[in-house]
C-alpha cells in the first residue's frame, strides 16, 4: 500500500488514508441549518472516499457569524439539522470533523445589524468597518459560546473539532500583534495571544474528555506586514501541542490582502518550507494544506515525513471522487487549476466553473 493510502489516527480517531478535505465555506445553509445541497455534497466526499472531512467553517455564536449562509452551532436546534451531515458521511463510510469558524472582526456589520467584534477597537483595514473590542469579561463569554457550540457538535455526531486559527478569522486576530494590542492576560506577548486558543481548548478537552479529537487549523505565519513571524506562530504551536492539542492543519494567518492563502494559479505545494521546520520541533500530526495537485507531490511529502497527511478545498469541488480515483489508478492529478472561480459561486452553490 502506497504511503497515502495508509491509515493514521489523530488521537484515537482512526482515518482509512491520508487524505483530508480542508474546511471549505460553501454559504449554502439556510440560516444556519443544513440544506439538501450540503447532504449532497458531503454524500459525494464520503462516496469519493476522503478520509477525513473537515466541515465548513460553523459559527459558535451569533455575534460570530460571516453571513446567512453560514451553518451554525449556536443553538440547540442546530443538532438535529447537523447530524443530518454526520449521518450521510457515516452511511458511506466517511469520517467527518466540525470546524468552528468565528468570522470575529471579519464579520458583516449589515448582517449582524450592529459592530462585528474583535481583541480591540479599530477600523477594519480592508472593509473600513468599525470594529467592538471586547472586553475581558466578554472575551471569556464568547469562549463558553465556543464551548457550548463544541457540546452541540458532538451531539450531532460529528467526529472531531477543528478550530478555524488561520485567514483573518477571530482567532488569527488574536494570535496576531497586528491586530492583538491588548495588555490584559490575552494580550502583550506572543504566550498571551495564544491564551484565546488555550482558553477554548481547556473548556473543550473539559467537556469532551481524553480521547475525542481536538486540533486546529494554524497559520504559523502571518502574511502582513506587522504581522507574527514564523517564529511566534512556532511558539503558539508548541504551547497547543503541550496542552494536548492532537493535530495542527498547517496554513497561513493574518493576510494583508484578505485572501492571500487562495493563490489563484497556484498548482504546486506553498506552505512546504513552514511544515518542514515546524516537523522538526513538532511530534504532534501535521495536515499540510494549500496547492496540492497531482498524486507524487503528495507522496513525496509523506514518504519524507514533511506531513502525515495532506488536505485540499478546490480539488475536491472539481471532483469529489478524486481520491477514488487516485486509488484505482484512473487519476494521478487533478485538473483544478486553482483559479479560484469556485469561491464566487456561494449564493448558487459551491461549484467548479471549470467544468
Amino acid at each position: 500500500m502506497s504511503r497515502p493510502f495508509e491509515p493514521f489516527k489523530i488521537n484515537q480517531l482512526q482515518i482509512k488514508n491520508r487524505f483530508v478535505r480542508s474546511a471549505t465555506m460553501d454559504n449554502m445553509s439556510d440560516n444556519g441549518m443544513v440544506t439538501d445541497f450540503q447532504v449532497e455534497l458531503y454524500r459525494n466526499l464520503a462516496l469519493g472516499e476522503v478520509g477525513l472531512i473537515i466541515s465548513h467553517g460553523i459559527a459558535p455564536s451569533r455575534i460570530g457569524r460571516t453571513g446567512p449562509g453560514q451553518l451554525g452551532a449556536f443553538a440547540d436546534e442546530n443538532i438535529n439539522s447537523l447530524k443530518r451531515l454526520t449521518t450521510v458521511v457515516h452511511a458511506n463510510g466517511g469520517k467527518v470533523a466540525a470546524q468552528i469558524l468565528h468570522a470575529g472582526w471579519a464579520s458583516n456589520p449589515d448582517f449582524l445589524g450592529q459592530a462585528p467584534v474583535g481583541p480591540i477597537d479599530t477600523i477594519h483595514p480592508i472593509r473600513g468597518t468599525r470594529i467592538k473590542g471586547l472586553s475581558t469579561a466578554e472575551v471569556y463569554q464568547e469562549i463558553d459560546y465556543i464551548v457550548q457550540a463544541g457540546h452541540r457538535l458532538i451531539e450531532a455526531g460529528f467526529d472531531g473539532i477543528q478550530l478555524h486559527g488561520a485567514h483573518s478569522w477571530m482567532i488569527s486576530a488574536f494570535l496576531s500583534p497586528a491586530t492583538n494590542k491588548r495588555q490584559d492576560e490575552f494580550g502583550g506577548s506572543a504566550e498571551k495571544r495564544a491564551n484565546f486558543v488555550v482558553q477554548i481548548y481547556k473548556g473543550l478537552r473539559k467537556m469532551a474528555g481524553p480521547d475525542y479529537p481536538i486540533f486546529i487549523k494554524l497559520g504559523l505565519k502571518d502574511y502582513h506586514p506587522e504581522g507574527k513571524s514564523f517564529e511566534d506562530g512556532l511558539q503558539s504551536a508548541q504551547i497547543f501541542e503541550k496542552l494536548g492539542m492532537d493535530s495542527i492543519e498547517i496554513s497561513e494567518g493574518m493576510e494583508s490582502d484578505g485572501g492571500h492563502h487562495i493563490r489563484p494559479g497556484a498548482v504546486a505545494p506553498y506552505y512546504l518550507d513552514e511544515c518542514r521546520a515546524a516537523r522538526k520541533v513538532l511530534k504532534l500530526p501535521l495536515i499540510l494544506v494549500g496547492g496540492f495537485r497531482e498524486l507524487k507531490d503528495i507522496e513525496q511529502v509523506l514518504e519524507e515525513g514533511i506531513t502525515d497527511a495532506v488536505s485540499m478545498c478546490r480539488p475536491f469541488v472539481m471532483d469529489p471522487y478524486l481520491v477514488k480515483k487516485f486509488r484505482e489508478g484512473t487519476a494521478t492529478k487533478s485538473n483544478c487549476i486553482s483559479c479560484g472561480g469556485c469561491s464566487g459561486m456561494k449564493r448558487t452553490g459551491l461549484k467548479c466553473t471549470q467544468l
